[in-house]
């Protein structure tokens, strides 16, 4: 009979960890995965993007036009002659020059007919289009990043954090095989199989898909933590003020609604009840932001602080008025949900959805027999 041998288990080597640590780098960024999450990214991301366009179609010349908001003359100091200065290396140095103008770049510079602005803004339309329906997606996913660049850069004065949050989203998306799911392109795919006689395609799982998913989860977590980390340099976040700041802004809040304004003073009916309001507001936003980087990765806290993030842009959607903002940040939010969680989600809603069309089908009136007969 053997015995066992008992005693203290070796350590691992210093070789062993390096390994064991390149490995793990390795899995997380090129294990292939499916590609459902990203598609549904796509999805979303496209749709945000089609609406921004759209939007730049009123009052299109204020935006890009030559004697815009921003006219052509400020565009070329902007480009050409603006000085552009690196830190000094020493105390005593001015900082010192190393050119001139920023690195921009949109097409809508090199444009100036009104006609041909009309053109490309209705051809840059009908790229996103294509590309949120998921139709020849190789193509108009880097066409609909240059539209949406286009415009951040050539309207620069009307940007803001949804414009920065999509462009982020659209480059790491051309990495992804974007349309292998809810698209055009898996519909034709599917289609053209069956018209052979073949089985379905099957949806395979892809290195580049994880890719992306990976470098949108990174980045964001960066931004939180940026953003966090930059709070705290504010007395504001400090002294518990930050939250008056939000919600007595009538630049963003919403002042006219009776349901938001009657709710401010009930709170405020209260010195404690408001400050305690105040308070916890600001350290809930801090706690999301500056732990989110650390918690995500963990399954167990994933999906609290989740839910963190999805309650914290609800609400600068709903008082703040940035509900474009907090849809963008929602969908880099959804590159945590799973395949799995994602299928359910969209399998529930287009239940929903048949539902309310079989609803307003079976509501409509019988067809006029007669009419039909005359006809």
């Amino acid at each position: 009979m053997s015995v066992p041998v008992t005693g203290s288990q070796p350590s691992p080597t210093r070789s062993s960890l390096l390994t064991e640590a390149v490995w793990s780098w390795d899995r997380f960024w090129f294990t292939p995965t499916d590609p459902t999450t990203i598609c549904f990214i796509r999805l979303l991301s496209g749709a945000v993007a089609f609406y921004v366009c759209l939007t730049y179609s009123w009052g299109l010349f204020s935006y890009i036009g030559p004697n815009g908001w921003v006219d052509a003359k400020v565009n070329t100091y902007m480009l050409q002659e603006l000085p552009i200065y690196a830190m000094a290396t020493e105390w005593a140095e001015d900082n010192p020059k190393i050119g001139n103008g920023h690195y921009y770049w949109s097409i809508y510079f090199h444009v100036q007919s009104p006609g041909w602005i009309v053109a490309i803004h209705v051809f840059f339309l009908v790229c996103i289009l294509l590309y949120t329906v998921g139709l020849w997606c190789p193509y108009t996913g880097p066409l609909c990043w240059i539209a949406s660049m286009s415009y951040a850069h050539r309207a620069w004065a009307t940007v803001y954090g949804v414009d920065t949050m999509l462009l982020i989203l659209l480059a790491y998306l051309m990495i992804a095989p974007a349309g292998a799911v809810f698209s055009m392109d898996r519909w034709l795919a599917v289609r053209r199989a069956r018209r052979l006689g073949l089985p379905d395609p099957a949806v395979e799982p892809s290195v580049r898909a994880n890719f992306a998913i990976r470098l949108i989860q990174v980045h964001f977590c960066m931004i939180y933590f940026a953003s966090g980390s930059s709070k705290l340099l504010g007395s504001m976040w400090w002294n518990g003020t930050a939250m008056n700041q939000v919600l007595l802004n009538p630049m963003f809040t919403p002042m006219d609604s009776p349901v938001f304004l009657n709710t401010l003073k009930a709170l405020a009916s209260s010195r404690v009840v408001w400050e305690v309001f105040a308070t916890l507001g600001g350290l809930f936003t801090l706690w999301v932001e500056l732990s989110f980087i650390f918690l995500v990765w963990d399954m167990r806290w994933r999906w609290l602080i989740l839910i963190g993030s999805i309650l914290m842009h609800l609400g600068i959607g709903l008082v703040m008025g940035l509900t474009t903002f907090s849809i963008i940040m929602l969908v880099m939010v959804s590159s945590f949900m799973s395949a799995e969680s994602v299928r359910l989600v969209v399998e529930e809603y287009a239940a929903i959805a048949r539902r309310l069309f079989r609803r307003n089908a079976a509501a409509l009136p019988p067809p006029n027999e007669e009419l039909v007969m005359s006809r």
